[in-house]
């Protein structure tokens, strides 16, 4: 793009590419200062540009604001926690996340370790067997149990809990059974606990009403910000449907109530400064809708837009709505950076650029006389600039492209809007006691109906591309491309041809690297599954699955692998209990425990499905290089065998903590 004259969009930018800078290059913070000083002095001697200078000194800003608030102060809890393992640790309960089949998870706040204040957030588990509700919110824990770092256990192309919970400071994890903790009750009067325990009692009154399972659901994610409660297959249809943002409250949820607000408040704007009293209201009751509902990145982002939108309105200075959007998006970062790093953060705003640039480009190529038309041209323009904004990055997390994702908006958008304000009505109804049966039923039919247009889309799995990978530098140069298209477009200019030219050819230079790299490929792989033993054969572009027990082709694990390598064949082989390279030799000890094999003298061994062998004398037998003990095998037999290893000297890796391992054949 050309650039821009306003400053603040150079302001932006150069603050983001510092805080990524500060990601990338681990340097501490004086030299850091001292370098940029130098650059900036180099800078202002050979280029008098005061402006110039000024832009530049805030690359060293976004820099140092980033690893700043990365920075474990003097006060967390981590600092104070004893080597003894009997610190007393207050904590409260700050946010309940979504639990799966053994426990009950939340985030909590440390307040106290003994006597000393401090701060850090850590995850808690609940073990669900040991009790038979989940505690509520803002209760406060005293335990002695001590915080242990989160696991690593990931598989190829999986997702990493424990480096996006990093991201969020949050390094320790709680594990916590109905004996090992006292609750202390707590009666805080602060205006947002208020509004969460609100939340908390319309969701009981919720579960109790006459809707259907269904319904009560939707209303929870949409009005309530409670996504825990809703089906994984709905969400996965969603997905693939490429209509998931209904099911998260982001800008399209915003936007609409904001417009049903001041519809409803117009009144006050006859009175004296109404529109004053008009323009506050509407902004008070969002950011108290953005706490009542949790106050998730994407509502926050949101409403700071629309508030940023509303008070340039009432100032009568709206010039450019996307110089709105740059502020808004530098806010958010300043008051907390780990939004930068979130998925949710960067498609958003994504998504509202190409609104903003790419939708009046594709809308200006026609110009339909008849209402009906025009208005599914608009509705069809907006989400193609939203898509084409957000495809690259959306493919790059999510590895696959909803081919469909038009007619899902065609049939689903037009009546959101309606169906949002519908649920704003039968959540008061359900709230006042009213019990009117054919309201309720009538709501009940458009969400199933709503459900089952989104799961017939979602069934059409010929236009839905899956499995689709490739790195970070594809990704920024295919913005790179989309940039000089743009401008391209917009200034008819030939050094963007060139530009948009060089590009192509460095993608397909790209490709052609990985391509290469394919070739050498020949590794091992040892999975972590829960329970199970899973060694998978990965040479190019082929993979060979090796299990005891039968495996799925669409299974998780698999999936996530064909995500990041591209996989044309899967195969799946009967499994062995010796392994063969070149370079290195694996046998597998299983429940038979046979470790004597003629001409076969392992360099690693698998321990599996808690074999019963005496390890110390099969280590005396090979001694091997490297011991691995794989999910299919209990804790405490891992620990024995890791006791064992250590007093050999031999290399010991637990897949429980560490995830999948590749040996390199």
């Amino acid at each position: 793009m050309k650039a821009p004259k306003f400053p603040i969009y150079w302001v932006v930018l150069l603050f983001v590419a510092g805080m990524v800078l500060s990601i990338w290059v681990k340097i501490p913070q004086p030299k850091f200062i001292f370098f940029t000083l130098i650059m900036i002095t180099a800078v202002s001697l050979l280029k008098r540009n005061f402006r110039t200078i000024i832009f530049l000194v805030f690359i060293p800003l976004g820099f140092l604001h980033h690893q700043q608030f990365y920075t474990i102060s003097d006060n967390h809890y981590r600092n104070f926690i004893a080597d003894s393992n009997t610190s007393l640790l207050k904590i409260k309960l700050t946010r309940k996340l979504k639990p799966n089949d053994f426990q009950y998870r939340y985030y909590g706040k440390v307040l106290k370790v003994h006597d000393h204040q401090t701060s850090g957030n850590i995850l808690i588990a609940f073990t669900k067997d040991s009790m038979l509700v989940p505690p509520d919110l803002d209760k406060i824990i005293l335990t002695l149990k001590q915080p242990q770092e989160i696991s690593q256990r990931t598989n190829p192309g999986g997702f990493d809990y424990k480096n996006y919970l990093k991201k969020i400071k949050i390094y320790d994890e709680l594990k916590l059974s109905n004996g090992d903790f006292k609750t202390l009750e707590v009666d805080s009067k602060s205006w947002l606990n208020r509004l969460k325990r609100l939340n908390d009692k319309v969701e009981k009154v919720l579960d109790q009403s006459e809707l259907s399972t269904a319904s009560k659901n939707t209303i929870k994610a949409l009005l309530l910000g409670k996504r825990a409660t809703l089906e994984q297959n709905l969400v996965e249809a969603y997905a693939n449907a490429g209509v998931i943002h209904l099911l998260a409250i982001s800008g399209l949820h915003i936007g609409i109530i904001m417009l049903f607000l001041g519809f409803l408040l117009q009144p006050i704007r006859r009175l004296p400064r109404g529109q004053l009293i008009y323009i506050s209201t509407i902004i008070l009751l969002l950011w108290s809708f953005a706490f009542f509902t949790g106050a998730s990145a994407s509502v926050v982002r949101a409403v700071t837009m629309f508030t940023a939108f509303a008070i340039a309105k009432y100032a009568k200075r709206i010039h450019n709505t996307f110089h709105l959007l740059v502020v808004s998006f530098f806010i958010l970062l300043v008051l907390h950076p780990p939004y930068l790093h979130q998925v949710g953060f960067q498609m958003s705003y994504l998504a509202l650029i190409g609104i903003i640039k790419i939708h009046p480009l594709i809308q200006s190529i026609w110009n339909p006389k008849v209402l009906i038309i025009r208005r599914f041209w608009e509705i069809t323009t907006v989400c193609l600039g939203a898509q084409i904004a957000v495809a690259p990055l959306s493919i790059y997390y999510f590895h696959h492209f909803p081919g469909l994702f038009l007619l899902s908006n065609w049939l689903i958008i037009p009546l959101f809007s309606f169906f949002l304000i519908g649920s704003v009505g039968v959540l008061l109804l359900t709230l006042s006691s009213l019990t009117i049966h054919p309201i309720l039923a009538f709501y009940d039919m458009i969400v199933e109906w709503m459900n089952q247009v989104i799961f017939w889309i979602a069934a059409q799995e010929q236009f839905l591309f899956k499995h689709i990978g490739f790195s970070t530098l594809t990704l920024l140069a295919l913005y790179g491309l989309m940039i000089c298209i743009f401008n391209t477009v917009i200034t008819k200019k030939a050094q963007y041809i060139f530009a948009s030219f060089i590009v192509v050819l460095f993608l397909q230079a790209l490709n052609y690297s990985q391509q290469i790299d394919l070739t050498k490929t020949d590794h091992l792989w040892i999975f972590y599954r829960n329970n199970q033993t899973i060694i998978a054969n990965h040479f190019q572009k082929s993979l060979s699955i090796y299990s005891p027990k039968k495996i799925d082709e669409e299974e998780k694990l698999i999936s996530d692998f064909r995500n990041k390598y591209p996989i044309e064949k899967l195969n799946f082989e009967s499994f062995y209990n010796t392994y063969i390279s070149k370079k290195e030799r694996l046998l597998v000890l299983d429940k038979n425990g046979l470790y004597k094999i003629p001409n076969f003298s392992p360099t690693q061994l698998l321990l599996t499905d808690d074999t019963e062998v005496n390890l110390d004398r099969v280590l005396v037998y090979h001694l091997p290089k490297k011991v691995i003990a794989d999910g299919s095998n209990k804790p405490w037999n891992i620990e024995r065998w890791e006791k064992s290893c250590k007093k050999m000297g031999i290399p010991f890796l637990n897949l429980r903590k560490k995830g999948a391992y590749k040996i390199s054949f």
